[in-house]
Protein backbone atom coordinates (compact mmCIF):
# COMPACT_ATOMS: atom_id res chain seq x y z
CA UNK A 1 0.00 0.00 0.00
CA UNK A 2 1.17 3.50 -0.80
CA UNK A 3 0.90 5.80 2.16
CA UNK A 4 0.39 9.17 0.45
CA UNK A 5 -2.58 9.30 -1.90
CA UNK A 6 -2.48 11.90 -4.63
CA UNK A 7 -6.13 12.79 -4.16
CA UNK A 8 -8.19 14.24 -1.39
CA UNK A 9 -7.40 13.47 2.25
CA UNK A 10 -10.41 12.23 4.23
CA UNK A 11 -9.72 14.40 7.24
CA UNK A 12 -8.16 17.60 5.99
CA UNK A 13 -9.03 18.13 2.33
CA UNK A 14 -6.64 18.20 -0.57
CA UNK A 15 -4.78 21.41 0.28
CA UNK A 16 -4.37 20.58 3.94
CA UNK A 17 -3.24 17.02 3.10
CA UNK A 18 -0.21 18.42 1.30
CA UNK A 19 0.62 20.70 4.22
CA UNK A 20 0.31 17.87 6.74
CA UNK A 21 2.42 15.55 4.62
CA UNK A 22 5.25 18.08 4.55
CA UNK A 23 4.90 18.83 8.25
CA UNK A 24 4.94 15.13 9.12
CA UNK A 25 8.06 14.45 7.04
CA UNK A 26 9.86 17.18 8.96
CA UNK A 27 8.45 16.73 12.46
CA UNK A 28 7.90 12.98 12.84
CA UNK A 29 11.61 12.02 12.58
CA UNK A 30 12.51 14.87 14.94
CA UNK A 31 9.96 13.81 17.53
CA UNK A 32 11.02 10.17 17.74
CA UNK A 33 14.75 10.84 17.83
CA UNK A 34 14.27 13.63 20.38
CA UNK A 35 12.54 11.19 22.73
CA UNK A 36 15.24 8.59 22.01
CA UNK A 37 18.16 10.94 22.77
CA UNK A 38 16.51 12.32 25.90
CA UNK A 39 16.04 8.78 27.15
CA UNK A 40 19.41 7.36 26.19
CA UNK A 41 21.55 9.95 27.86
CA UNK A 42 19.46 9.93 31.03
CA UNK A 43 19.29 6.12 31.24
CA UNK A 44 23.09 5.59 31.47
CA UNK A 45 23.35 8.43 34.01
CA UNK A 46 20.63 6.79 36.12
CA UNK A 47 22.41 3.45 35.84
CA UNK A 48 25.64 5.05 37.06
CA UNK A 49 23.78 6.49 40.06
CA UNK A 50 22.48 2.97 40.74
CA UNK A 51 26.11 1.71 40.82
CA UNK A 52 25.94 -0.08 37.47
CA UNK A 53 29.17 -1.27 35.83
CA UNK A 54 30.34 -0.64 32.23
CA UNK A 55 28.76 -3.86 31.01
CA UNK A 56 25.38 -2.67 32.27
CA UNK A 57 25.93 0.61 30.42
CA UNK A 58 26.65 -1.37 27.27
CA UNK A 59 23.60 -3.58 27.77
CA UNK A 60 21.15 -0.67 28.03
CA UNK A 61 22.00 0.25 24.46
CA UNK A 62 22.68 -3.25 23.21
CA UNK A 63 19.32 -4.71 24.26
CA UNK A 64 17.39 -1.99 22.45
CA UNK A 65 19.62 -2.24 19.41
CA UNK A 66 19.43 -6.06 19.37
CA UNK A 67 15.65 -5.97 19.09
CA UNK A 68 15.95 -3.17 16.52
CA UNK A 69 18.40 -5.19 14.46
CA UNK A 70 16.39 -8.40 14.65
CA UNK A 71 12.98 -6.90 13.94
CA UNK A 72 13.55 -3.93 11.60
CA UNK A 73 13.85 -5.92 8.37
CA UNK A 74 10.78 -7.94 9.35
CA UNK A 75 8.77 -4.82 10.15
CA UNK A 76 9.85 -3.22 6.89
CA UNK A 77 8.38 -6.15 4.95
CA UNK A 78 5.26 -6.09 7.12
CA UNK A 79 4.74 -2.44 6.19
CA UNK A 80 5.05 -3.38 2.50
CA UNK A 81 2.17 -5.82 2.92
CA UNK A 82 -0.07 -4.29 5.58
CA UNK A 83 0.65 -0.59 5.15
CA UNK A 84 2.73 1.92 7.06
CA UNK A 85 0.18 3.71 9.26
CA UNK A 86 -0.54 1.10 11.92
CA UNK A 87 3.13 0.61 12.66
CA UNK A 88 3.97 4.32 12.65
CA UNK A 89 1.28 5.26 15.19
CA UNK A 90 2.07 2.39 17.59
CA UNK A 91 5.73 3.24 18.19
CA UNK A 92 5.28 6.55 20.09
CA UNK A 93 2.86 4.85 22.50
CA UNK A 94 5.53 2.30 23.45
CA UNK A 95 8.07 5.03 24.15
CA UNK A 96 5.44 6.97 26.13
CA UNK A 97 4.99 3.95 28.40
CA UNK A 98 8.72 3.31 28.92
CA UNK A 99 9.43 6.98 29.71
CA UNK A 100 6.71 7.03 32.36
CA UNK A 101 7.94 3.75 33.87
CA UNK A 102 11.49 5.12 34.09
CA UNK A 103 10.29 7.72 36.58
CA UNK A 104 9.39 4.90 38.99
CA UNK A 105 12.22 2.36 38.65
CA UNK A 106 15.10 1.84 41.05
CA UNK A 107 16.54 -1.46 39.84
CA UNK A 108 19.04 -2.06 37.07
CA UNK A 109 17.27 -5.10 35.59
CA UNK A 110 14.02 -3.15 35.07
CA UNK A 111 15.85 -0.45 33.13
CA UNK A 112 17.41 -3.12 30.94
CA UNK A 113 14.00 -4.74 30.38
CA UNK A 114 12.52 -1.41 29.27
CA UNK A 115 15.29 -1.15 26.68
CA UNK A 116 13.80 -4.23 24.99
CA UNK A 117 10.49 -2.39 24.57
CA UNK A 118 12.28 0.65 23.20
CA UNK A 119 14.02 -1.56 20.66
CA UNK A 120 10.65 -2.84 19.50
CA UNK A 121 9.40 0.72 19.19
CA UNK A 122 12.21 1.92 16.92
CA UNK A 123 12.17 -1.30 14.87
CA UNK A 124 8.58 -0.72 13.82
CA UNK A 125 8.83 3.07 13.48
CA UNK A 126 11.89 3.85 11.38
CA UNK A 127 11.51 1.37 8.47
CA UNK A 128 7.81 2.19 8.15
CA UNK A 129 8.31 5.96 8.30
CA UNK A 130 11.22 5.89 5.84
CA UNK A 131 9.23 3.76 3.41
CA UNK A 132 6.24 6.09 3.82
CA UNK A 133 8.42 9.07 2.93
CA UNK A 134 9.80 7.23 -0.12
CA UNK A 135 6.21 6.47 -1.17
CA UNK A 136 5.30 10.12 -0.80
CA UNK A 137 8.14 11.25 -3.06
CA UNK A 138 7.77 8.80 -5.95
CA UNK A 139 8.42 10.46 -9.30
CA UNK A 140 10.84 13.02 -7.85
CA UNK A 141 13.84 11.47 -9.68
CA UNK A 142 17.29 10.56 -8.36
CA UNK A 143 18.23 14.06 -7.16
CA UNK A 144 14.75 14.75 -5.82
CA UNK A 145 14.69 11.53 -3.81
CA UNK A 146 18.13 12.29 -2.38
CA UNK A 147 16.93 15.77 -1.38
CA UNK A 148 13.78 14.39 0.28
CA UNK A 149 15.83 11.85 2.22
CA UNK A 150 18.07 14.77 3.18
CA UNK A 151 15.08 16.60 4.67
CA UNK A 152 14.27 13.50 6.72
CA UNK A 153 17.90 13.28 7.86
CA UNK A 154 18.04 16.94 8.87
CA UNK A 155 14.93 16.44 10.98
CA UNK A 156 16.13 13.53 13.09
CA UNK A 157 19.64 14.94 13.46
CA UNK A 158 18.27 18.23 14.77
CA UNK A 159 16.87 16.09 17.58
CA UNK A 160 20.19 14.26 17.99
CA UNK A 161 21.79 17.69 18.47
CA UNK A 162 19.26 19.11 20.92
CA UNK A 163 18.26 15.95 22.83
CA UNK A 164 21.48 15.16 24.71
CA UNK A 165 22.04 18.80 25.65
CA UNK A 166 18.54 19.12 27.11
CA UNK A 167 18.70 15.68 28.71
CA UNK A 168 21.93 16.44 30.56
CA UNK A 169 20.54 19.77 31.77
CA UNK A 170 17.24 18.25 32.91
CA UNK A 171 18.99 15.38 34.68
CA UNK A 172 21.09 17.89 36.59
CA UNK A 173 17.85 19.45 37.86
CA UNK A 174 16.15 16.13 38.69
CA UNK A 175 16.70 12.55 37.43
CA UNK A 176 13.00 12.15 36.50
CA UNK A 177 12.74 15.25 34.32
CA UNK A 178 14.25 13.85 31.07
CA UNK A 179 11.78 10.96 31.15
CA UNK A 180 8.76 13.16 31.89
CA UNK A 181 9.65 15.50 29.03
CA UNK A 182 10.24 12.48 26.78
CA UNK A 183 6.79 11.13 27.65
CA UNK A 184 5.16 14.46 26.78
CA UNK A 185 6.91 14.60 23.40
CA UNK A 186 6.00 10.97 22.64
CA UNK A 187 2.35 11.83 23.28
CA UNK A 188 2.51 14.82 20.93
CA UNK A 189 4.20 12.67 18.29
CA UNK A 190 1.41 10.11 18.52
CA UNK A 191 -1.20 12.83 17.95
CA UNK A 192 0.73 14.11 14.92
CA UNK A 193 1.14 10.78 13.14
CA UNK A 194 -2.35 9.58 14.07
CA UNK A 195 -3.96 12.61 12.42
CA UNK A 196 -1.66 13.00 9.39
CA UNK A 197 -0.35 9.61 8.19
CA UNK A 198 -2.78 8.04 5.74
CA UNK A 199 -2.89 4.87 3.66
CA UNK A 200 -3.96 4.63 0.01
CA UNK A 201 -5.97 1.83 -1.58
CA UNK A 202 -3.62 1.94 -4.58
CA UNK A 203 -1.28 -1.04 -4.66
CA UNK A 204 2.43 -0.46 -4.47
CA UNK A 205 3.06 -2.40 -7.68
CA UNK A 206 0.95 0.11 -9.60
CA UNK A 207 2.95 3.04 -8.34
CA UNK A 208 6.53 1.75 -8.29
CA UNK A 209 8.53 3.26 -11.15
CA UNK A 210 10.56 1.02 -13.42
CA UNK A 211 14.17 0.70 -12.27
CA UNK A 212 17.05 0.55 -14.72
CA UNK A 213 18.23 -2.91 -13.69
CA UNK A 214 21.51 -2.64 -15.60
CA UNK A 215 22.35 0.48 -13.62
CA UNK A 216 21.08 -1.14 -10.44
CA UNK A 217 23.24 -4.23 -10.84
CA UNK A 218 26.28 -2.19 -11.84
CA UNK A 219 25.97 0.01 -8.77
CA UNK A 220 24.88 -2.62 -6.27
CA UNK A 221 28.42 -2.77 -4.87
CA UNK A 222 27.92 0.77 -3.55
CA UNK A 223 24.93 -0.46 -1.58
CA UNK A 224 26.92 -3.26 0.04
CA UNK A 225 29.88 -0.98 0.75
CA UNK A 226 27.61 1.70 2.23
CA UNK A 227 25.89 -0.87 4.44
CA UNK A 228 29.31 -2.03 5.70
CA UNK A 229 30.37 1.56 6.38
CA UNK A 230 27.11 2.36 8.14
CA UNK A 231 27.40 -0.73 10.34
CA UNK A 232 30.81 0.53 11.46
CA UNK A 233 29.54 4.07 12.01
CA UNK A 234 26.87 2.88 14.40
CA UNK A 235 29.32 0.56 16.14
CA UNK A 236 31.35 3.70 16.86
CA UNK A 237 28.25 5.75 17.69
CA UNK A 238 27.11 3.16 20.22
CA UNK A 239 30.37 3.44 22.12
CA UNK A 240 30.21 7.24 22.00
CA UNK A 241 26.68 7.26 23.45
CA UNK A 242 26.92 4.56 26.09
CA UNK A 243 30.59 4.24 27.08
CA UNK A 244 31.75 7.87 26.94
CA UNK A 245 29.66 9.01 29.97
CA UNK A 246 31.65 6.78 32.36
CA UNK A 247 35.00 7.98 30.94
CA UNK A 248 33.75 11.55 31.23
CA UNK A 249 32.68 11.03 34.84
CA UNK A 250 36.10 9.54 35.61
CA UNK A 251 37.68 12.71 34.17
CA UNK A 252 35.43 14.91 36.31
CA UNK A 253 33.26 16.24 33.46
CA UNK A 254 29.82 17.39 34.76
CA UNK A 255 26.49 16.02 33.49
CA UNK A 256 25.53 19.01 31.36
CA UNK A 257 28.95 19.06 29.68
CA UNK A 258 28.69 15.35 28.88
CA UNK A 259 25.39 16.07 27.15
CA UNK A 260 26.94 19.00 25.28
CA UNK A 261 29.86 16.88 24.04
CA UNK A 262 27.60 14.09 22.78
CA UNK A 263 25.46 16.81 21.24
CA UNK A 264 28.41 17.70 19.00
CA UNK A 265 27.80 14.40 17.20
CA UNK A 266 24.30 15.60 16.42
CA UNK A 267 25.60 18.99 15.30
CA UNK A 268 28.06 17.32 12.92
CA UNK A 269 25.40 14.96 11.58
CA UNK A 270 23.06 17.89 10.95
CA UNK A 271 25.80 19.90 9.23
CA UNK A 272 26.84 16.93 7.11
CA UNK A 273 23.29 16.19 6.00
CA UNK A 274 22.71 19.87 5.22
CA UNK A 275 25.78 19.99 2.96
CA UNK A 276 25.11 16.62 1.30
CA UNK A 277 21.50 17.58 0.60
CA UNK A 278 22.69 20.52 -1.51
CA UNK A 279 24.80 18.44 -3.91
CA UNK A 280 24.74 15.09 -5.68
CA UNK A 281 28.51 14.81 -6.12
CA UNK A 282 28.68 12.19 -3.37
CA UNK A 283 26.25 9.84 -5.15
CA UNK A 284 28.10 6.66 -6.21
CA UNK A 285 31.45 8.23 -5.31
CA UNK A 286 34.12 6.04 -3.78
CA UNK A 287 36.20 9.08 -2.84
CA UNK A 288 33.46 10.51 -0.62
CA UNK A 289 32.65 7.15 0.96
CA UNK A 290 36.23 6.28 1.89
CA UNK A 291 37.21 9.86 2.73
CA UNK A 292 34.41 10.16 5.28
CA UNK A 293 35.57 7.03 7.07
CA UNK A 294 39.15 8.27 7.23
CA UNK A 295 37.76 11.35 8.98
CA UNK A 296 36.14 9.04 11.52
CA UNK A 297 39.49 7.31 11.98
CA UNK A 298 41.01 10.64 12.99
CA UNK A 299 38.10 11.39 15.34
CA UNK A 300 38.40 8.07 17.18
CA UNK A 301 42.13 8.64 17.58
CA UNK A 302 41.36 11.91 19.37
CA UNK A 303 39.01 10.14 21.79
CA UNK A 304 41.84 7.75 22.62
CA UNK A 305 44.18 10.50 23.80
CA UNK A 306 42.01 13.50 24.75
CA UNK A 307 41.51 14.78 28.28
CA UNK A 308 39.96 18.18 27.71
CA UNK A 309 36.74 19.55 26.26
CA UNK A 310 38.15 20.91 22.99
CA UNK A 311 39.76 17.74 21.65
CA UNK A 312 36.80 15.61 22.69
CA UNK A 313 34.51 18.02 20.84
CA UNK A 314 36.65 17.89 17.67
CA UNK A 315 36.71 14.08 17.83
CA UNK A 316 32.93 13.85 18.13
CA UNK A 317 32.48 16.32 15.27
CA UNK A 318 34.70 14.22 12.99
CA UNK A 319 32.77 11.07 13.88
CA UNK A 320 29.45 12.80 13.28
CA UNK A 321 30.47 14.15 9.85
CA UNK A 322 31.57 10.67 8.81
CA UNK A 323 28.30 9.12 10.00
CA UNK A 324 26.29 11.64 7.98
CA UNK A 325 27.79 10.36 4.73
CA UNK A 326 27.55 6.66 5.55
CA UNK A 327 23.96 6.90 6.82
CA UNK A 328 22.80 9.04 3.89
CA UNK A 329 24.44 6.65 1.42
CA UNK A 330 23.04 3.51 3.06
CA UNK A 331 19.45 4.78 3.14
CA UNK A 332 19.51 6.40 -0.30
CA UNK A 333 21.00 3.40 -2.10
CA UNK A 334 18.52 1.08 -0.31
CA UNK A 335 15.41 2.94 -1.48
CA UNK A 336 16.88 3.83 -4.90
CA UNK A 337 18.16 0.40 -5.90
CA UNK A 338 15.57 -1.89 -4.27
CA UNK A 339 12.00 -2.07 -5.54
CA UNK A 340 10.39 -2.96 -2.18
CA UNK A 341 10.97 0.21 -0.17
CA UNK A 342 9.95 -1.30 3.16
CA UNK A 343 12.35 -4.18 2.63
CA UNK A 344 15.14 -1.74 1.74
CA UNK A 345 14.60 0.54 4.72
CA UNK A 346 14.23 -2.49 7.00
CA UNK A 347 17.58 -3.91 5.90
CA UNK A 348 19.17 -0.46 6.29
CA UNK A 349 17.86 -0.23 9.86
CA UNK A 350 18.80 -3.81 10.75
CA UNK A 351 22.37 -3.36 9.54
CA UNK A 352 22.96 -0.13 11.42
CA UNK A 353 21.21 -1.80 14.37
CA UNK A 354 23.79 -4.57 14.19
CA UNK A 355 26.55 -2.04 14.71
CA UNK A 356 24.61 -0.45 17.54
CA UNK A 357 24.19 -3.89 19.15
CA UNK A 358 27.79 -5.00 19.03
CA UNK A 359 29.39 -1.61 19.70
CA UNK A 360 28.18 -0.89 23.25
CA UNK A 361 28.43 -4.44 24.60
CA UNK A 362 31.88 -5.18 23.17
CA UNK A 363 32.98 -1.71 24.21
CA UNK A 364 31.62 -2.38 27.70
CA UNK A 365 33.58 -5.61 27.98
CA UNK A 366 36.73 -3.81 26.79
CA UNK A 367 36.19 -0.99 29.30
CA UNK A 368 35.54 -3.42 32.15
CA UNK A 369 38.60 -5.60 31.62
CA UNK A 370 41.11 -3.34 29.84
CA UNK A 371 40.32 0.30 30.56
CA UNK A 372 37.84 3.09 29.93
CA UNK A 373 39.56 4.11 26.68
CA UNK A 374 39.72 0.56 25.33
CA UNK A 375 36.35 0.88 23.50
CA UNK A 376 37.88 3.45 21.14
CA UNK A 377 40.85 1.22 20.35
CA UNK A 378 38.30 -1.48 19.51
CA UNK A 379 36.49 1.01 17.24
CA UNK A 380 39.74 1.69 15.38
CA UNK A 381 40.28 -2.02 14.74
CA UNK A 382 36.70 -2.52 13.50
CA UNK A 383 36.89 0.53 11.23
CA UNK A 384 40.14 -0.63 9.63
CA UNK A 385 38.64 -4.08 9.02
CA UNK A 386 35.54 -2.49 7.47
CA UNK A 387 37.63 -0.34 5.14
CA UNK A 388 39.43 -3.45 3.96
CA UNK A 389 36.13 -5.24 3.36
CA UNK A 390 34.75 -2.30 1.36
CA UNK A 391 37.88 -2.16 -0.76
CA UNK A 392 37.41 -5.81 -1.65
CA UNK A 393 33.70 -5.28 -2.43
CA UNK A 394 34.50 -2.38 -4.77
CA UNK A 395 37.42 -4.16 -6.38
CA UNK A 396 35.22 -7.05 -7.53
CA UNK A 397 33.20 -4.85 -9.86
CA UNK A 398 35.43 -3.26 -12.49
CA UNK A 399 32.48 -1.60 -14.22
CA UNK A 400 31.43 0.71 -11.39
CA UNK A 401 31.00 4.31 -12.35
CA UNK A 402 32.99 6.45 -9.94
CA UNK A 403 33.16 10.20 -9.95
Amino acid sequence: MVACPPGKDLWFGEGMAKINEKITIRVAPFGMDFVFTLYYLAAPLLLIDLKANPIHLGLVGTLASCVHMGMAHIMGRVSDRLGRRRLIITAPLIFLATCLLMTRVGQIWIILALSVLNGLSVSIYWPSLQAWIADCQKGAGQTGLARDIGTFNLSWTAAALAGPILSGFLYSLHPKLPFLVGAAIALMLFVLVYTSVRESRVKTAQKTPTIDMATSNRRRSFLYAAWTANFTSWFIMGNARYQFPMLARELGIPHHTIGLLIGFVGLALFTGFFLLRRTDRWLFSRGYLFGAQLLSLAGISLLLVSKGFTLFAVGFIMIGLSCSLTYYSSLYYAVHLLKEKGKGTGLHESILGGGAVLGPILGGVAAQYVGLRAPYLLCLIVLLAALGAQFMIMKKDKNLTAK
